[in-house]
């Protein structure tokens, strides 16, 4: 799956570029021209994949699922799994180097072993959050260095037999980000990034307030992770 994103994502760029240099080659106004003396308002959105670990769920799911210990090596989770990513946002140019924008991005993945359907562990993430930008303009593009944080809300759903039991919780994420912004029009843009993120979620509780805890081990459980993404979307400037 990973090899597949960086091809896609090779795949997208190159796209970017070749339709970035076709408009180039036009007699249209670039981005360098409008943003001169003038500061920009952007809004984008897209999707993209992020490819995560999750440690204590994936412990959690060795001790739920009933021996998990005879599956082979192949059939038994793997340490990092896709999840999907949509998101939107809306920037404000600060000056001629920085920006900071607002975003809302919404995250589904489901952490599954194939030999046991009877079994589905799913979650989703609710994370709005702000990110500073260093911008790199260039003539018909802008390269974006950006750091960011979010609060995350997420819910967690735990089906066996088809009995499903839901679970919360709340945390923070951090990411770093690189955005490139090729223009394939006066004020429009495609949109490819790659981030690194890093979540710290508390336990997971139900709607009592009773933690979901790990068979034997009795260890409450919670959805942090680390992970490598990509983006792909576009972006409308107003200036």
């Amino acid at each position: 799956m990973f090899n597949q994103l960086k091809i896609l994502i090779l795949s997208a760029f190159t796209a970017l570029c070749i339709l970035n240099s076709a408009y180039a080659d036009s007699t249209h106004v670039s981005f360098q021209s409008l943003n001169k003396g003038k500061k920009y308002i952007s809004v984008a959105f897209g999707m993209g994949a992020l490819y995560c670990n999750n440690t204590s769920l994936k412990n959690f799911i060795q001790y739920e699922i009933p021996n998990y210990g005879t599956l082979t090596r192949e059939q038994q989770l793997s340490e990092f799994f896709t999840g999907l990513d949509f998101f939107g946002g809306i920037e404000k140019q600060m000056s001629s180097n920085l920006s900071v924008r607002a975003d809302y991005s919404y995250f589904i993945k489901s952490y599954n072993v194939s030999q046991y359907p009877q079994y589905d562990f799913s979650y989703s993430n609710h994370q709005p959050g702000l990110t500073v930008f260093y911008l790199i303009p260039q003539e018909y593009s802008y390269i974006k260095i950006g750091a960011g944080a979010s609060y995350i809300y997420s819910g967690f759903d735990l089906k066996e037999f088809g009995l499903e039991k839901s679970f919360t919780s709340k945390g923070f994420g951090l990411k770093g980000e690189i955005i490139l912004n090729a223009q394939i029009g006066k004020s429009f843009a495609g949109y490819i990034s790659g981030y690194l993120s890093k979540t710290f979620l508390q336990n997971l509780k139900d709607n009592n307030g009773n933690e979901l805890l790990a068979n034997v081990t009795r260890e409450g459980v919670n959805l942090s992770s680390f992970g490598a993404g990509i983006r792909l979307g576009v972006e409308i400037f107003f200036f």
